[in-house]
């Protein structure tokens, strides 16, 4: 029985590599601060979306889980695209960190598009206080700043 228990233990350990303070790390509410985008000289920009802002919120539970939306303000229901439908981006999944690489993996479990739903994504992090940047995997040619909410 103690064998079991103990492989039982190294299995979800091996599934879930995320350590007590990578979870605490990202665990919370951030708000979306900007969207930038990288040009083919690499210089970055400030991304908008049909002449509209993005907005959005990103929560991380202390349990493995996540969900983020994004919009913009106005509401700009042109917008359309692979992540965007109807002016609208919007998934929950579950995530792995992995330190050493400084990815944050998210398990798509489902997406406002189906096509996609449960596709994973990986996104390089950078903590900076209560900052957050997220760059998209694995072109690095668009990042997410976000603010942790208090």
């Amino acid at each position: 029985m103690r064998h079991t228990t103990a492989l039982c233990a190294l299995t979800l350990l091996a599934v879930h590599p995320t350590s007590a303070q990578e979870v605490a790390d990202f665990a919370g509410t951030w708000e979306l601060v900007s969207i930038e985008r990288a040009s083919e000289s690499g210089e970055w920009t400030r991304a908008t979306y049909s002449g509209a802002e993005p907005v959005g919120l990103l929560m991380y539970d202390t349990r493995g889980n996540m969900s983020v939306q994004i919009s913009t303000v106005p509401r700009n229901t042109v917008i359309s695209g692979d992540e965007w439908v109807n002016g609208y981006v919007a998934y929950y999944a579950t995530y792995e960190v992995d330190a050493t690489a400084g990815t944050v993996t998210h398990h798509r479990r489902n997406h406002v598009n189906p096509d996609i739903g449960d596709l994973s994504v990986v996104r390089y992090f950078e903590f900076n206080g209560d900052r957050l940047t997220l760059t998209v995997a694995p072109e690095r040619a668009v990042r997410l700043h976000w603010a942790r909410v208090r």
